[in-house]
């Protein structure tokens, strides 16, 4: 299952697979507007989860902020912009993993 929390990359375009380690439970990360998560690992050398994303270019694709939520049990806070980007299990416990789009990162003067 891939999902964008944004816009998807356009067809053809090229992009890069990069692997983001989530130290925390929740996890605030700036990327590209058109990019495609393809899901959540287990990472065995750093004992943590990893999202999978694809971006593109950043000098084509305007940065954007969003929020990465690991929970158990519970929802993650209600929102239009709140999507399941994967599950998985770790120690024994099953996981899902939300992403949510913040916003435009604000351009600093």
């Amino acid at each position: 299952m891939s999902v964008t929390l944004c816009v998807p990359p356009r067809a053809g375009e090229l992009c890069v697979l990069i692997h983001f380690l989530l130290r925390r439970d929740s996890t605030i990360m700036e990327l590209t507007s058109r990019h495609r998560i393809n899901g959540v690992v287990w990472d065995d050398d750093e004992q943590t989860i990893a999202v999978l994303v694809e971006i593109t270019d950043p000098a084509t694709s305007r940065p954007i902020d969003v929020r990465i939520d690991v929970v158990g049990d519970r929802d993650p806070k209600a929102g239009g912009r709140t999507r399941l980007i994967g599950q998985l299990e770790r120690d024994g416990e099953r996981l899902r993993v939300y992403g949510t789009y913040i916003g435009v990162v604000a351009d600093e003067n």
